[in-house]
């Protein structure tokens, strides 16, 4: 476990004088204190990539080349954003005594939160790079399914703080995303056998292709945050 006790540390260290206890009581105090500033930065990083997926469901629903551009780099800027909370989130984390669970662990949860909003800014991207004729629905179906999985981590990530209260109502969450994850894999795989077989345009067909490709590996990296969450459960159980 990453926390400890000043109890069970005093037992290792029987020498201690009074005044030394006295300082290290304060010391594990401010740290305790910092612990919980780590639960807002992840909570900002998913809505963050919630923002950066209604704009991507914007994108897909709009046939104007200029509004497709214009929310592109909207979702660019929430990418930016993103990458600054990481690098603060860092910050915390390098100057933290103590953390609320295991530092590898805090460490792969802030890090699958920003390969989420990257997906989002690269499925964006590559719309806007193959720019197809059209947009069919099962894109946009797996688009709206990303949302979805950025809605759901905003739960997620309300609730962590109290991890020991709230880890049965996190785990169905968990398990909601995981269901998203294996339901777009099968409009993706239905979606490129309709392709081939109907399709008759072999440069729109690559097009399509490949931004299916991407929107689908975007609902692969939501899954990714869930399970470093579950395992986070799992060891603090």
């Amino acid at each position: 476990m990453a926390f400890f006790s000043i109890k069970t540390f005093l037992t290792f260290v029987p020498s201690f004088k009074p005044f030394e206890t006295m300082a290290l009581n304060n010391l594990f105090t401010r740290g305790s204190s910092r612990e919980k500033h780590f639960f807002p930065t992840y909570l900002q990083q998913a809505q963050t990539a919630q923002v950066a997926a209604k704009y991507l469901k914007e994108l897909v629903k709009s046939d104007d080349p200029e509004e497709r551009k214009l929310l592109t780099r909207m979702i660019k800027k929430q990418e930016t954003t993103g990458d600054e909370l990481l690098r603060e989130f860092y910050i915390e984390l390098n100057g933290a005594f103590v953390t609320p669970f295991d530092r590898e662990d805090m460490n792969a949860l802030a890090m699958d939160l920003d390969k989420f909003l990257d997906f989002i800014n690269h499925s964006a991207k590559t719309i806007l790079m193959y720019n197809p004729k059209k947009i069919d629905k099962q894109i946009k179906e797996i688009i709206d399914n990303i949302h979805e999985d950025a809605t759901i981590m905003i739960e997620i990530f309300s609730l962590l703080d109290d991890l020991g209260k709230n880890h049965q109502q996190i785990s169905e969450l968990c398990q909601k995303v995981t269901l998203i994850e294996h339901a777009v894999d099968d409009i993706y795989g239905d979606y490129i056998s309709y392709l081939f077989a109907n399709e008759k345009d072999e440069i729109e067909l690559l097009k399509n292709k490949e931004v299916a490709q991407v929107v689908e590996d975007t609902t692969d990296r939501a899954k990714e945050v869930t399970s470093t969450v579950k395992s986070l459960i799992i060891k603090e159980s």
